[in-house]
């Protein structure tokens, strides 16, 4: 079987896609990553392949940047379209994760030039950069890194389980999630993306679920997603409009979004219905945002426990106030 070399542009993402272990799997793209089309490989390029062939199986799949092999699959699923395995993972070659190395020291290799049109190279065995790469894969000599698993909702989905255990059991594991992210001990990216996939997934069978609505808007907002997450947001007040969590939660993404006066509305009604400090600094942040620190200090010098304003880095009294 011919190997698969592909392109990685960007070394930063590789956790959160070559190497994001999603369900048992991990999913990567053998396009940029920037393009739009459905066309992740041409399987004819394989001596294997037709222009009928919907996929390749078996395929060793070596991840190249620059000169450097960062890791590979031993082997895997080459499909000729994008697939969508989730919300945040697209990919046209799919390998368990058993098969996949992460290299803690990328390794050189020669002479994979990849074209302007292509971001990978079909490499047959009668290629002389065929079994140096062959080398590389079977010796699996390492030292590897543990590739992050996804905290996904997959190990669910094949057992007997009722609708409303199942939504229980997702809310529970987005409470979970959602600790994590508030008490700053998420460890990574996948954290953040197993929230949105259990919060969806709670959306889709109760569409009248607040909290489903409410974590996903997290979610969303955590990942920088903000008109989703605005969106998602709506529908939690829609079903209660007095949830003092949920109009801050909308303050948040309004601010991420610069539209300032809203927000401050929100922390406003906020506070109105559950006087919580923590709303006052926000609403204060708001102001300081907006350019007016003069407002930002009024909300501010409410706040009567010191912890909080020390806890938020507020000093008062300072021309600076953030």
């Amino acid at each position: 079987m011919a190997i698969l070399a592909v392109k990685i542009d960007n070394l930063a993402t590789l956790r959160m896609n070559e190497f994001f272990d999603y369900a048992g799997h991990c999913w990567a793209l053998s396009r940029s990553r920037d393009g739009e089309d459905a066309v992740g490989a041409e399987l004819e390029d394989f001596y294997e392949g037709t222009v009928r062939s919907g996929h390749m199986e078996g395929v060793p799949v070596v991840f190249i940047h620059g000169d450097q092999a960062v890791g590979w699959y031993i082997s895997a699923t080459v499909y000729r379209y994008i697939r969508h395995p989730s919300l945040f993972l697209e990919g046209n070659i799919c390998a368990d994760t058993r098969n996949v190395r992460l290299l803690k020291h990328s390794i050189f290799v020669e002479g994979l030039e990849f074209s302007r049109d292509k971001n990978y190279l079909v490499i047959e065995s009668g290629d002389e950069r065929y079994f140096p790469l062959k080398s590389l894969i079977n010796e699996d000599r390492g030292p590897f890194e543990t590739v992050d698993y996804a905290k996904t909702m997959a190990d669910d989905r094949g057992k007997n389980v009722g609708r409303k255990e199942r939504i229980s059991r997702l809310l529970q594991r987005c409470e979970i999630f959602a600790a994590e992210i508030m008490e700053d001990r998420c460890q990574g990216i996948g954290t953040v993306k197993a929230l949105a996939e259990a919060a969806l997934e709670v959306t889709r069978m109760e569409a009248d679920n607040v909290n489903g609505w409410y974590y996903l808007a997290m979610a969303y907002y955590q990942l920088g997603i903000v008109r989703k997450g605005l969106k998602a947001i709506d529908r939690a007040i829609r079903l209660e409009p007095d949830g003092d969590d949920l109009l801050v939660m909308k303050g948040n993404l309004l601010v991420s979004n610069s539209c300032l006066e809203e927000a401050l509305r929100c922390y406003e009604e906020a506070y109105a219905i559950h006087p919580a400090e923590s709303y006052l600094i926000m609403a204060g942040r708001a102001c300081a945002c907006m350019g007016n620190p003069v407002a930002a200090e009024r909300y501010y010098q409410k706040v009567k426990d010191p912890e909080i304003l020390k806890a938020f880095e507020i000093r008062l009294g300072k021309k600076k106030l953030i």
